[in-house]
């Protein structure tokens, strides 16, 4: 949740992102011990830093709790809340997230996750379309009061400033209530209205009462895609009747397409999450949710005036499941969503685009437009195919912070020791365009190995898994109780290939529970095709130790992973005269803890002329074999 931090005087200090074991609700007053954490790279603390927060709070312990001035708005939201009650049923957290804007129980459900993939979160947050279904409604109900246009514009105003400071003030909605003020006082004035004049000064007034706004992501959001709406949607839909999309479907289409046009290159950076089925799941689900807004506001104020019709709230109820089903069936289509990282022409591209269709302004030939759209889906097809059934071998350490992921591939072939902590890996191996892997090798049961693997078996196809001998015994629960492919137990001397690749279990030497960094599973991995070839001994978190036992079976090597992650203990003088690696690579997280990799294992590796590089400084550290040698890439430069 987001709060203000202030000082003994209540002199306000910084927004911060506060995080707690209980929900509180807005205005409510905390005295907190707690812990003050600065914002991370990642995709959740770079969207607090867009909101305006600088810095993360976890609470400890409340001191004293007071709950801030109650208004009749306030007391009536409690009482909506309190009709809902939406501790219930995520159905039901929908439905006060839609009606009152809260969303704290909703995004504590799983559900919810349907919605970011298909890229329909914005339909929950309260916008200009909610404004425009409640001002459709208040209208309605004012036109039969008979009244002249001035007190019906006045009640009107009223009562839309009444339900976004119900709903909590999202700068989003601010913003829309402000465009709507003055497009009727144009209109009480005798001008016309002008949609872009009414945003940019709607913009200038939410500025000037608070400049931190231009923070806000809900803000630049929704200013983004109303000012794309705005100059760019008669277009697209002119576009969409050239291709012989029906009127009504094209209105529809081109008001997503123009959102998404604008959103995106604010949006990818943030989250790194690129939905393709966006399209079309705004253009199924946006009418169901005007549905369950109107349906919801109805019967909320129903119930609180009649409360013996309670069970009204079974129909937004309903509505609420359905877009629940037909997000969650549209989350399942194939490439409905991607992780990718935004490249750093993104921005530029976008916008030059838009200023290029803006200045060139026409009707294109159906053949002509044909083409365009063509060249464009071979630009994203292309890649893929050729990632996908094309992709060179090589052996890729990818930057997964303080986490092992490593990808072996070539062809249609693909195999990945190791999967991350996190949800990193599936971006990770989506950067690299790989969707199937023929198998997952965990090497032993540390979270840092296999902490991604539920992420990653929920977005990309895995045929197998594969452990050591005797490690099936060890699973930890959480990995025991997800959906995983068929499992397999591999021991010394076993073998296996994926493409051109020859892996040979050479560590441990009898069974282990894989529990603990000496159990880990090494493989020598060979690849001799045509000339070409590569050995590289992939040694997940073993040491030394374990090295002295195994390292005269494998004999030398090109290259070396660095056992866990570069500790002091991880290399030695002995092992790596035997191995006499040409170049080693250790994965390892910015700013780790543990100081990885350490200057012990630095200086081992300098003493033997053992040239290095880390994920921590290189990023993505892809090694394929040559005739005659290897060559090394980075993702950041060099190689």
């Amino acid at each position: 949740m987001s709060a203000v931090a202030k000082d003994v005087d209540g002199s306000p200090i910084a927004k911060v992102a506060l995080s707690a074991d209980s929900a509180y609700e807005a205005d409510t007053v905390l005295e907190v011990v707690g812990r003050i954490f600065s914002l991370e790279d990642d995709r959740w603390d770079r969207a607090s830093f867009m909101a305006g927060e600088v810095a993360r709070v976890q609470v400890v312990t409340v001191r004293e709790q007071r709950e801030g001035a109650t208004s009749p708005i306030d007391w009536m939201r409690a009482r909506a809340l309190d009709a809902i009650d939406p501790v219930r049923s995520p159905a039901r957290a929908l439905v006060a997230g839609i009606v009152c804007g809260r969303t704290t129980e909703l995004n504590a459900c799983e559900e919810t996750e349907a919605f970011s993939e298909t890229g329909t979160t914005h339909l929950i947050a309260v916008s200009g379309s909610h404004l425009a279904l409640i001002s459709a409604l208040v209208i309605a109900c004012v036109r039969r009061l008979r009244v002249g246009p001035v007190p019906r514009t006045a009640v009107l105003l009223v009562l839309m400033a009444s339900y976004v400071v119900f709903t909590g003030a999202e700068p989003s909605a601010t913003r829309s209530f402000c465009m709507v003020a003055m497009a009727l006082a144009s209109t009480l004035g005798g001008r016309r209205g002008h949609g872009i004049s009414a945003l940019s000064l709607a913009a200038m007034v939410l500025i000037v009462v608070d400049a931190g706004v231009v923070f806000d992501l809900g803000f630049q959001l929704s200013a983004l895609s109303v000012l794309f709406i705005q100059v760019f949607s008669g277009y697209m839909t002119s576009l969409l009747e050239a291709v012989r999309v029906p009127r009504a479907v094209g209105e529809a289409l081109a008001l997503t397409l123009c959102a998404q046009w604008a959103t995106l290159p604010v949006t990818l950076p943030v989250f790194e999450e690129l939905s393709l089925v966006a399209p079309l799941a705004n253009f199924v689900l946006g009418p169901i949710m005007s549905a369950l807004l109107v349906a919801g506001v109805a019967a909320v104020f129903v119930q609180l005036a009649f409360p013996v019709l309670a069970p009204i709230l079974l129909i937004p109820e309903a509505l609420a499941n359905l877009s629940f089903f037909i997000s969650g069936l549209m989350s399942q289509l194939p490439w409905a969503s991607l992780y990718v990282s935004a490249p750093s022409l993104l921005a530029p591209a976008c916008y030059g685009i838009a200023c290029v269709v803006y200045a060139v302004w026409g009707s294109p030939h159906p053949m002509a437009l044909g083409a365009v759209v063509l060249v464009a889906l071979s630009l994203v097809a292309v890649p893929l195919v050729r990632s996908r059934w094309f992709a060179p071998a090589e052996i890729i350490v990818m930057d997964v912070g303080q986490a092992d992921a490593i990808l072996l591939r070539e062809g249609s072939r693909a195999l990945l020791v190791d999967s991350g902590v996190d949800g990193d890996v599936v971006r990770a191996l989506l950067r690299h365009g790989v969707l199937h892997l023929d198998a997952v090798v965990i090497t032993h049961w540390d979270s840092d190995h296999y902490g991604g693997l539920d992420e990653l078996l929920g977005t990309i196809a895995v045929d197998r898994l594969i452990v050591a001998d005797g490690a099936l015994a060890g699973m930890p629960p959480e990995i025991r109780s997800l959906d995983l492919p068929d499992a397999v137990e591999v021991g010394y001397g076993d073998r296996f290939v994926v493409g051109g690749f020859d892996c040979r279990v050479v560590w441990p030497q009898e069974p282990v529970d894989g529990d603990g960094n000496e159990a880990s599973l090494v493989l020598d991995v060979s690849y001799e095709v045509q000339g070409r070839s590569l050995d590289m001994l992939l040694t997940g978190d073993s040491e030394a130790t374990e090295a002295s036992r195994y390292a005269a079976d494998v004999g030398p090597v090109d290259v070396l992973k660095v056992g866990h992650h570069g500790s002091a203990e991880s290399v030695d003088a002995e092992m790596l005269g035997i191995l006499a690696p040409e170049f080693a690579v250790a994965s390892a997280g910015e700013g780790n803890r543990y100081g990885h990799p350490s200057e012990e294992c630095i200086d081992a590796l300098e003493a033997a002329g053992v040239p290095f590089l880390c994920t921590i400084d290189a990023g993505d550290v892809s090694i394929s074999p040559e005739e005659g040698g290897f060559t090394v890439a980075t993702s950041r430069g060099g190689g």
